[in-house]
């Protein structure tokens, strides 16, 4: 009987929740390397010249005036343990550079997985009588198909299918959570049945140890 899994709502929201947060996080690191560091940087120069000029108890006054954090340069030199040596700025070029080399990383990765998850998530395995179509499209019959590796079957819900078409070997993969579970099991039992022997192709032995 004919079976078609298609790929699961779940793994179509993970995946695309994983591409989107990947590109969210891009945003605060772009930002920062932009914007947010300079400020900072400005904020530190101006506290800087009260504690350099000797007029810390002007600096309250002055940080009110403007709405900033009164504790934000005296804690974060103390965190840093920077007392006795105070840098021109906190947040120096290399770690402004560092910033927008992480909004790539995360542009990059994002746009991959977003990529990954808009080709895959119409994508289906199915069967007609006398052959099975993989999640690429590919039509296989079942007389070309020379075996099932299951090493995963029982713990992940994966299965390798290998074929061999006009001399050319290929494979695909039957996920179980990837695509509808009952369906899969289905198209996997139907596969097997029409091996030559009956029977999955066996794994090959392990090495034993000398």
């Amino acid at each position: 009987m004919s079976a078609e899994a298609r790929i699961t709502p779940l793994w179509k929201k993970q995946k695309l929740m994983v591409s989107v947060i990947l590109l969210g996080f891009s945003l605060p690191f772009f930002y920062d390397g932009s914007v947010g560091y300079e400020k900072k940087n400005q904020r530190y120069r101006e506290w800087k010249k009260f504690t350099e000029a000797k007029t810390e108890l002007q600096w309250p006054a002055y940080a009110k005036e403007r709405d900033w954090d009164l504790e934000e340069w005296p804690k974060y030199i103390r965190e840093h343990k920077l007392q006795s040596n105070l840098p021109e700025v906190p947040f120096p070029r290399g770690k402004i550079i560092e910033q927008f080399v992480c909004a790539g990383l995360c542009l990059i990765f994002g746009g991959i997985t977003l990529a990954y998850w808009a080709g895959q998530k119409g994508r289906t395995v199915r069967t007609d009588p006398d052959a099975v179509f993989t999640p690429a499209g590919t039509r296989v019959p079942f007389s070309a198909i020379t075996g099932v590796g299951k090493k995963k079957w029982d713990a992940k819900g994966l299965a390798t299918v290998r074929f061999q078409i006009d001399g050319r070997k290929g494979e695909f993969l039957l996920d179980d959570y990837k695509f509808d579970r009952d369906a899969t099991h289905k198209i996997l039992a139907e596969i097997e049945e029409h091996l030559p022997a009956g029977e999955p192709e066996p794994e090959p032995p392990k090495e034993s140890a000398a």
